[in-house]
């Protein structure tokens, strides 16, 4: 995605009125582009589409004044709004780009009655193409061909680690998204993001390869929902042949200051009059257009069907989600059940380790102060209480050794009992 900037170099204006001009439009209404059409003399629409389509869908654009979703960035403290999609700024912190992306994700939002247009103009055979600098993929969801979509700024189709370029599932950085988790290459632990355009970072090689081509082939040239302020996008309206018909339709008039842009007014003297514009919502001119072409009726039955579907495939997901939830749930509490039983195995081995270790050191006392293997914890009590029946021969470092061996063994089957009388009742009580 290139650095915005406003392009205001302007030819110059011919030196009078008498030199020869062509009307390749009536007027520079949307009615003279859609008798364009009817005639048949579009062939080959190329379609440019910005953020202004997918507002009705409820996703913000980004420039309009207290509603674009720049102004609606300062909850990220970003030194300036743009820094959310810098791609220097996003390896020292790409933090407030995954907290943008968890909003901006596709399934949460549907594609819009301006969307359907496109696969409308393919089923008709008039699609040559459609250049968006949506990031969205909400034309995707209309079903039409990616062969015929641009994505000029990329998109979250596919992910890949800024590090090493490895190819990411994308379901595995969905499930990360969603959880406001930032997702690492499983291959070298490094970043990974859509393979959105930020600033700083060149432009997919499909948009340029193919710009090339078709932009000489166009014969009608529709822009959508965009205010043309984005370099090299903003530029492709000047690629068309000198003869295609350019239709505007946006909320303000766009494009006027570029070299070779917009001339709706006739300001500029073009030899050439091509340009229309619709000031209004996209959604309102794309429908103005569809009635004067005779194409509402099944626009709007392909807009209705297209929600049917989209609602089916969000229950859908949600069932999913939840499944892998309730699946992930279960496996956490089997996993603390297991390794609760394993520690419990760990502490009973221990305990009989240790209950082991004292008898053994109890027996080599024995044995190394000649007390006879019979000596039982009886006699050292009767010992303890004055009866003397130690063998003669064992002096009184044995008898103290013997006595706190045996103190211990004797404090350890105590703990132990304690322990698993605990245990009982509190697996009683569960």
């Amino acid at each position: 995605m290139a650095a915005p900037r406003v392009v205001n170099a302007r030819p110059t204006r011919s030196k009078g009125d008498s030199a020869p001009r062509t009307r390749i439009l009536k007027d520079n209404t949307i009615e003279s582009v859609a008798e364009f059409i009817n005639n048949g003399s579009a062939k080959n629409i190329i379609v440019m589409s910005g953020a202004g389509i997918s507002t009705a869908a409820g996703i913000k654009d980004f420039r309009s004044p207290g509603t674009g979703l720049y102004d609606d960035l300062e909850r990220f403290n970003l030194p300036y709004p743009e820094a959310v999609f810098d791609i220097s700024f996003f390896k020292d912190n790409p933090d407030p780009f995954y907290r943008l992306a968890k909003e901006l994700l596709p399934g949460r939002y549907r594609p819009t009655f301006t969307h359907y247009l496109l696969p409308l103009l393919a089923k008709k055979d008039l699609l040559l193409r459609s250049y968006t600098q949506n990031i969205d993929m909400l034309e995707r969801l209309t079903g039409l061909d990616e062969d015929l979509l641009v994505e000029a700024h990329g998109s979250f189709a596919t992910s890949e680690c800024i590090k090493c370029s490895e190819l990411c599932d994308n379901s595995y950085v969905r499930k990360h998204i969603l959880k406001g988790e930032i997702p690492h290459c499983k291959e070298c632990k490094g970043l990974v993001k859509p393979t959105i355009t930020f600033f700083g970072e060149q432009l997919p090689d499909r948009f340029g390869d193919l710009a090339q081509v078709d932009f000489k082939k166009c014969d009608l040239l529709i822009v959508l929902g965009t205010s043309l302020q984005v370099e090299p996008f903003n530029s492709l309206i000047t690629r068309v042949p000198a003869s295609c018909p350019r239709l505007l339709i946006n909320r303000e008039k766009a494009g006027e200051d570029m070299h070779l842009g917009f001339d709706f007014d006739d300001k500029w003297k073009y030899p050439i009059q091509r340009d229309a514009v619709f000031l209004g919502n996209c959604d309102e001119g794309v429908r103005q257009l569809a009635k004067l072409c005779g194409w509402e009726g099944e626009l709007q039955a392909m807009f209705e069907a297209g929600n049917i579907e989209m609602a089916l495939a969000e229950e859908l997901e949600a069932l999913t989600l939840a499944k892998e939830s309730e699946e992930e749930q279960k496996e956490i509490e089997e996993r603390a059940k297991a390794e609760k039983e394993n520690k419990s195995k760990d502490e009973g081995k221990g305990k009989a380790h240790e209950k082991e270790n004292i008898e053994n050191m109890l027996k080599d006392t024995h044995e190394d102060h000649h007390v006879p293997k019979n000596l039982d914890l009886q006699q050292e009590a009767e010992s303890k209480s004055g009866t003397n029946n130690v063998p003669a021969g064992t002096d009184a470092d044995a008898k103290d050794d013997v006595d706190a061996i045996t103190d211990r063994l004797q404090a350890t089957e105590i703990s132990s009992s304690k322990k698993d009388s605990a245990a009982t009742k509190g697996n009683k009580s569960s």
